[in-house]
């Protein structure tokens, strides 16, 4: 057991970066909305995920920290990389294009809620009661956002953008939350290179029988190049690395807290960046579904025991 004045300390420490992972990763939703403004989504994620992809599988080859697995655990985490990668791109994505980033960010805050009911029931942790009655707050704001961006839009507009994004979030909340089951199996490198080249694998396969977009790579221009390096580099390698590295000292429904920074980040870029109009109602929803979360994940008793 930790002393008390070790516990705080060295959480402090993981809570910061967790912070500005969350800060830096605002900028994803603004940096995929010119890289899409530019090629197709579908065409885009089959890129992103072979770059970075494809930096796990080097540091895994410079390192040789390669660890031999069972055929059917390396069957599994693929399938979980298509399902909570491919697929859910698919909806972060077009839920992104068709609602605007600003949107998107709101929306993203729904995101942790999600994760951190599967990290509940599926990893077993045990969060506290006001959990339960935060939950119903995030619901009510994730309404008003939608009133909110009906405002601005159409019904059709806001529903279809938030049932993507959702789907999308359950999806990815998956992957997050079983990692931990194959952490004795294998290094989160091993683990992320697994399911992105399995991802980028599925999507490349696509292209070549369903979507034929290749050609369209010449429509980049050097600023969706860099948004899509940015995406591929920062985020999906280093964000994800550093997410799960995460996940070993802070539990599940309580590192999810911290996507609160991304949604504040992201809302200021797509304000900023693309003059994205934001609603009361979607200040206010947005303002009930971190409160939801905050307070759903409010800190334990200091005495708590944390993982090495």
């Amino acid at each position: 057991m930790k002393s008390n004045s070790q516990v705080p300390q060295k959480l402090g420490k993981y809570f910061l970066i967790a912070g500005i992972l969350q800060l830096v990763w605002g900028l994803v939703p603004s940096a995929s909305k010119t890289v899409i403004s530019e090629i197709p989504i579908e065409l885009y994620i089959a890129i992103r995920w072979t770059i970075s992809g494809a930096i796990f599988a080097g540091f895994l080859y410079f390192t040789k920290s390669w660890k031999k697995i069972a055929n059917k655990d390396l069957t599994l985490v693929c399938l979980l990389g298509i399902l909570g990668y491919g697929f859910a791109s698919l909806g972060t994505l077009y839920g992104l294009k068709i609602g605007g980033v600003t949107n998107f960010a709101l929306m993203g805050a729904l995101g942790p809620v999600i994760s951190s009911i599967t990290a509940i029931f599926i990893l077993n942790e045990k969060p506290l009661k006001l959990f339960w009655l935060a939950l119903p707050v995030s619901i009510i704001g994730l309404f008003l956002l939608v009133f909110g961006k009906y405002q601005i839009s159409t019904f059709e507009v806001a529903w279809t953008s938030a049932v993507l994004i959702l789907i999308a979030y359950v999806l990815e909340a998956f992957v997050f939350v079983f990692s931990k089951r194959f952490k004795s199996k294998m290094g989160v490198a091993q683990y992320l290179m697994i399911t992105q080249i399995a991802t980028a694998a599925f999507h490349w396969v696509l292209q070549l029988t369903v979507f034929h977009q290749t050609g369209e790579v010449a429509n980049l221009s050097v600023a969706g190049i860099s948004g899509l390096l940015f995406v591929s580099i920062v985020a999906c390698v280093l964000g994800y690395a550093i997410l799960y590295w995460l996940l070993n000292h802070i539990d599940g429904h309580r590192l999810a807290l911290f996507d609160g920074f991304h949604t504040l980040s992201a809302v200021i870029c797509g304000y900023i960046l693309f003059s994205e109009i934001i609603t009361p109602l979607m200040i206010v929803g947005g303002i009930l579904i971190l409160s939801g979360l905050i307070a759903g994940n409010l800190p334990r008793h200091a005495t708590e025991e944390i993982p090495e």
